[in-house]
């Protein structure tokens, strides 16, 4: 199979992972998300930044289903990767750890942390 050909499915795996976000049906978000991850990881890469926003996404929809812990190593091990390739001044950090925080705030972990 043609690694372009998976790139697109994968954004296209994506893009309904949003629609099914946006509409609430989380779960079927969460599925689309691991889907086009998994397309991700192998096609570019684990540190890709596509994989990288992917591994964000699924730790939104998982602190949006209240799996808090899970959602919070997800969020860290996007913040990592994230650190390692486009360093810690990077917009896509910042809104990364903003997202942890959250999960971590809602988790009792982290006081003192405005979420939207």
């Amino acid at each position: 199979i043609h690694p372009e050909r998976n790139v697109l499915e994968g954004m296209f795996l994506n893009s309904i992972g949003n629609v099914y976000s946006e509409q609430g049906r989380l779960e079927d978000a969460l599925t689309w998300y691991q889907k086009a991850h998994r397309i991700f990881r192998k096609t570019l890469g684990p540190e890709s930044v596509e994989a990288v926003g992917l591994t964000v996404n699924i730790a939104a929809e998982l602190s949006k289903l209240g799996e808090f812990d899970e959602a919070l190593e997800k969020f860290e091990e996007a913040l990592g990767i994230q650190r390692r390739t486009l360093g810690d001044e990077h917009p896509d950090v910042a809104k990364t750890l903003c997202r942890w925080r959250c999960a971590s705030r809602r988790l009792g972990t982290w006081r003192g942390v405005f979420c939207a």
